[in-house]
């Protein structure tokens, strides 16, 4: 690795770094304590603390590459010879994912509670305009 590869990893890992600290500090100290007690704590639901803890990783993961992202962006504004925009893009889009996977998954959950509540009731769930 040349000495400017190095000095763009260590600058992404200490933006990194700065963004889960500023993350840390921003978050309630009670959230903690309810992530703890989700992790730590007996519940019917097996699924709950494992998606809590997934979700505040996806949210973590999410908040550090979007700050890449746009710091990349920044760099690629500043000197565009030298620093190329596709890098910065796909943390961007990475950072987007990372942010929306927890609504996504709870939205395909509550989907599937609701197909399986109805499945053998001999109910049948249509459309728009009975289709």
């Amino acid at each position: 690795m040349n000495t400017r590869m190095k000095q763009e990893l260590l600058n992404d890992v200490l933006t990194g770094l700065a963004v889960a600290a500023t993350f840390a500090a921003v978050v309630p100290c009670d959230a903690f304590a309810q992530l703890s007690s989700a992790v730590t704590g007996v519940s019917s639901d097996v699924m709950l603390p494992a998606m809590t803890v997934v979700s505040y990783i996806s949210y973590g993961l999410g908040t550090v590459l979007t700050v890449a992202g746009i710091a990349g962006a920044k760099k690629h504004a500043d000197n565009p010879g030298s620093n190329p925009l596709n890098p910065a893009l796909g943390k961007l889009g990475a950072g987007a994912a990372f942010l929306a996977a927890p609504y996504v998954i709870g939205m395909m959950g509550s989907t599937g509670s609701q197909v399986f509540s109805t499945a053998g009731t001999g109910t049948v769930t249509t459309g728009i305009g009975g289709f």
